[in-house]
Order: C-alpha cells, then sequence, then structure tokens
C-alpha cells in the first residue's frame, strides 16, 4: 500500500511539473517532414497534440499525404527532407504489482526510434514505411505502397504491403492516442476462446478504399475492405503465413465536423491456430465487430469511446462458442492557455460474457495529462490501475498499478 501512495504522489508529482509554462524553452528548430513541405506548424494537422489528427489531418493521410489542390498532379519527390522523420521516445515507468508472482518495476527506459518515410509520388501513388528499433532490440517495420485515383472528395485507394490495419491510422477511436497508452478494445487479446489476436497488430494484406461523401452527412465518408494473411500461433501478423486461409475487414469511418468528430463500424473475420501443425481440432474461427466515436466541441472537450463484441469458435468437437465484451469511454478537455489536455479513461473486458461467475473481468481506470514543449517535442504524463477479478473461485481479484512519464521528440 505505502508504494501504490509513493506511485499517486510521483503521478501528482510529474501532472504540476508538465502544467508549468516552460518559458525557457526556446523557438523550435525542427519540425515533422510534412509540416517542413508544407511551412506550417504541426498544429495544421494535428489536435489536441501530435500524433492525433484533426479533420485535416485525417484527409490527407486518406489521400496519400495529399492536399486538395496536389491531386492529379506530378509531385517532385526530391527533397527528401518532406518525407523522412525520425521519432524517438524515452519514459519513466514504475508498476506496483498486488500479485506477488509478479515483479515491480521502477526505471527510465528508452522505449523506441523510428524512422518514418511517407510521402506521395508522382500523379497516383503514395509510399509510407515506418521502422520502428525498440529497446529490447526488436525491429518492427511497416511498409506498404498505395495507389489515389480521383479527385478530392470523391476518390478511391489501392493499398498493398505490411501495414497498421486499422488501429493507429483509422478515424473516430482508431487514430493515434492523444496520451500514451491505447484503449483495451484495440490493444488486449478480448476473450478467453484461445484466438491470439487484437485489433491492433499488423499484417500483411490489401487495402481497397472508396472515399465519397453521403447526401445526408455533412462530411466525407470512406469505406474500407481489407483481406489479409492473419496472425500466426503465437498472435503476430508480421511473419510468414502458416495456412492457406484469410483474414477479411470491413469498415465504415463517418467524419462529421472539421474538429475530427465521428464514429467508424468495424467487422473482422478471422482463423486462428493454436499451434503451427495446422491440425483441425486446434483451429479456432473468430469475429470482431463493433462501432468507435468521437465528439470534439468547440470549448476543447471531447468524449471519445467504443465497443466490441467478440466471438471463437473453436472447430473442436463439442466446444462451445466464447463470446465477450469490451467498451471504453475517455474524457479529454483540452486547455488552450495551458497548451495542455488532461484525460480519464475507462476499459471494461469481460473476456467471457457467457459465464454465470462473472468473475474473470477486466477494469482499467486511466488519467494523464500531455503537453506540447515545441513543435517536435512533448510531454506526456499517465497513471493507471487495473483490477482483475479472478476466474478461481476463493480467490480474491488484484490491483495493478502504473505510472508513465513520457517525452516523444519528433524531427
Amino acid at each position: 500500500m505505502r508504494q501504490a501512495h509513493l506511485s499517486l504522489s510521483l503521478l501528482i508529482f510529474l501532472i504540476g511539473w508538465a502544467g508549468m509554462d516552460f518559458i525557457w524553452i526556446s523557438e523550435a528548430q525542427a519540425i515533422p517532414a510534412w509540416a517542413r513541405k508544407y511551412d506550417q506548424p504541426c498544429s495544421m494537422c494535428h489536435y489536441p497534440a501530435p500524433p492525433r489528427l484533426n479533420t485535416l489531418g485525417h484527409k490527407f493521410r486518406q489521400a496519400g499525404y495529399r492536399m486538395p489542390d496536389e491531386f492529379d498532379k506530378e509531385i517532385n519527390a526530391a527533397n527528401v527532407s518532406h518525407y523522412l522523420s525520425v521519432r524517438g521516445r524515452g519514459q519513466y515507468a514504475y508498476a506496483n504489482f498486488e500479485d506477488d508472482t509478479k515483479r515491480d518495476t521502477n526505471e527510465f527506459q528508452w522505449h523506441d526510434t523510428t524512422f518514418f518515410y511517407g510521402g506521395p509520388v508522382g500523379k497516383n501513388y503514395a509510399g509510407f514505411a515506418e521502422l520502428e528499433w525498440e529497446a529490447k532490440d526488436d525491429i518492427s517495420l511497416v511498409a506498404s505502397i498505395a495507389g489515389v485515383w480521383g479527385s478530392p472528395e470523391h476518390f478511391t485507394t489501392l493499398r498493398a504491403g505490411q501495414f497498421h490495419t486499422l488501429s493507429r491510422v483509422g478515424f473516430a477511436g482508431f487514430d493515434r492516442p492523444t496520451g500514451i497508452s491505447t484503449p483495451a478494445i484495440r490493444s488486449a487479446d478480448l476473450t478467453t476462446g484461445g484466438a491470439k489476436f487484437t485489433l491492433g497488430e499488423d499484417q500483411r494484406g490489401l487495402e481497397l478504399a472508396h472515399i465519397f461523401k453521403l447526401p445526408f452527412m455533412p462530411d466525407r465518408s470512406r469505406m474500407i475492405a481489407q483481406v489479409a494473411n492473419g496472425v500466426d500461433d503465437a498472435g503476430k501478423g508480421t511473419e510468414g503465413e502458416i495456412d492457406a486461409q484469410k483474414d477479411y475487414m470491413l469498415a465504415f469511418e463517418q467524419i462529421l465536423d472539421d474538429r475530427a468528430s465521428g464514429f467508424t463500424l468495424l467487422y473482422y473475420s478471422g482463423v486462428y491456430h493454436t499451434d503451427p501443425d495446422l491440425v483441425t481440432a486446434n483451429r479456432i474461427g473468430f469475429q470482431r465487430y463493433g462501432v468507435t466515436f468521437a465528439g470534439v466541441l468547440p470549448v476543447g472537450f471531447e468524449i471519445q469511446g467504443g465497443y466490441i463484441q467478440s466471438a471463437d469458435d473453436p472447430a473442436a468437437a463439442g466446444a462451445d462458442t466464447i463470446n465477450a465484451d469490451a467498451y471504453y469511454v475517455e474524457l479529454e478537455q483540452y486547455i488552450a492557455s495551458a497548451e495542455l489536455t488532461a484525460l480519464a479513461r475507462y476499459d471494461f473486458v469481460d473476456p467471457n460474457s457467457d459465464s454465470k461467475s462473472k468473475n474473470d473481468r477486466t477494469t482499467t481506470i486511466t488519467v494523464g495529462i500531455v503537453r506540447p514543449l515545441q513543435d517536435w517535442l512533448r510531454l506526456a504524463v499517465e497513471g493507471s490501475a487495473t483490477t482483475k477479478e479472478k476466474a478461481v473461485t476463493g480467490t480474491k481479484e488484484t490491483t495493478d498499478n502504473k505510472v508513465v512519464a513520457e517525452l516523444m521528440l519528433n524531427f
């Protein structure tokens, strides 16, 4: 308990420090690639703080990193500084686990160094690459080539490669987070049915999308269809294909205003094998479907949330389908005078909603603040408490407390 009090005191201190005016910091000397290209501040496409996007930023990304006046025009990609960026993230992380089998942590760490390339090529094509070197010496790659055909408000895109399927490149709850962590509906295994799958997992595949405007909607819509290799027995989608089956996703995104209010509808169907031998009895068909939304008011207040229904259907004889529910609600307030965003999020995961005992659920409460220090530097602090109910009768629930402070550098 004493350690939990120490973590709370540290969180309060860090939030207070982050809220200071930072008047001793000089003007920005470097800004990320697209801001350099258009000679504009990062706030042109980001709100409330990078890497979260506003509506202009979403439209720019959907169009293959093109502004409306750049459609169907030859684009000179010779200036490399307009397409290359580097991000580094250093963190202080504290974790106090009530479960005695887990080791508490209290450490400074370098989270990752990431190199980005992104931009249009010629009239109808664009490329994106993200090479991330994590502190534990893991290297991950996201790379894709896309084609764009049409007019600024009515066009079709085709994307192929190893890419973020929807999480971190989507809209209204599927964009990159304002804070540090992502909601559980995207980052966690949502069922106890055996399928190691998260909606945030990168995959190899093909995506076809069409951008258009419905007559009864105030802004553009996007319909997305993807076919991907799926994940292997370890839940990874960036390794080689282990079977002849494919995963499929359908999504619909709707922008409602210039502040990035709107919603996303999602359906995902896939196949998971519990081992690489591909024995039929070890195969699990699974589905994920639901909705996310974001409502951003002119006063800087935002309510964001989402719900995902899951179903794991094992092929083994006599095995029951496992249904699960997960949702989150997040509140954010941007304080313009301090250039600071405060956030609070509630995550809920019930990995077996048919279970009568109802004792295997997880809830997480997260609070945090985010403050850009310059166009190329931001500070974020988050504290969270995760309560896990025990599925075994007679055991008590446990609560894990975490505090993370992060400096993110982009140039």
